[in-house]
């Protein structure tokens, strides 16, 4: 069962502000528990405004929310043959802007309409991705729910903005996660294939072991 992000920067007021990396590991996490837990949550709350698959509504039809594509892009550079300029990390916790210059080019202008690597940077901050700055992750960026093979996670990355006074603060590589120390990310299991048809809004088969059957609403 997820829940929002408790990834957070625990800042101290003055001179001395420090970025501290509170990490969480959510690898188990698999797309059947995900679901889930979210469609409990749409039950009990029947006024759940939340967008749905990572996506949110323009006025002009819906719109992929910037974590949703960032981790697309991943997936279509790995696919595509150019994760030589950005790609995941071996573990899939954290990913690599590897050739700047053609990720901006090639990139940032194709798929976030964007020219300028600071804007990007902008964004990541904005929803919470913090950059590593030692050991072999040094200069790559995370967030404890984007991580390789588990696109749905990206739904529960919020945006947290910028105040418009912000402070540079400095790292503090103690608090680093360490990413080789834990279980490389691992695809999901298959889904059962009752659940697949319901998903696709078929009707299940699920046997019920002579106890009736159920029809299951959200």
């Amino acid at each position: 069962m997820t829940t929002k992000s408790s990834q957070d920067c625990s800042v101290s007021i003055g001179v001395n502000c420090f970025i501290r990396h509170n990490y969480h590991d959510h690898a188990t996490v698999t797309m059947y528990s995900h679901l889930m837990s979210r469609a409990s949550k749409i039950i009990v709350n029947d006024n759940c405004n939340s967008v749905e698959n990572g996506q949110k509504h323009s006025g002009k039809g819906f719109m992929i929310r910037f974590p949703t594509k960032l981790h697309m892009v991943l997936s279509i550079a790995e696919n595509d043959g150019f994760d030589d300029i950005v790609s995941w990390q071996a573990h899939g916790r954290c990913f690599s802007v590897r050739k700047k210059q053609e990720f901006v080019d090639k990139i940032l202008s194709s798929y976030f309409g964007q020219s300028k690597i600071a804007s990007f940077q902008r964004q990541l901050s904005m929803y919470g991705f913090l950059r590593l700055t030692q050991g072999p992750d040094r200069g790559c960026y995370y967030h404890e729910l984007f991580l390789k093979h588990k696109l749905y996670l990206c739904q529960d990355i919020t945006r947290t903005g910028v105040n418009g006074n912000v402070v540079k603060r400095r790292v503090d590589p103690k608090t680093e996660p360490d990413f080789y120390s834990m279980p490389f990310v691992a695809p999901d299991p298959e889904l059962p294939e009752y659940l697949l048809r319901f998903i696709k809004k078929e009707e299940p088969n699920e046997p019920n072991n002579g106890e009736g059957s159920s029809n299951i609403t959200f």
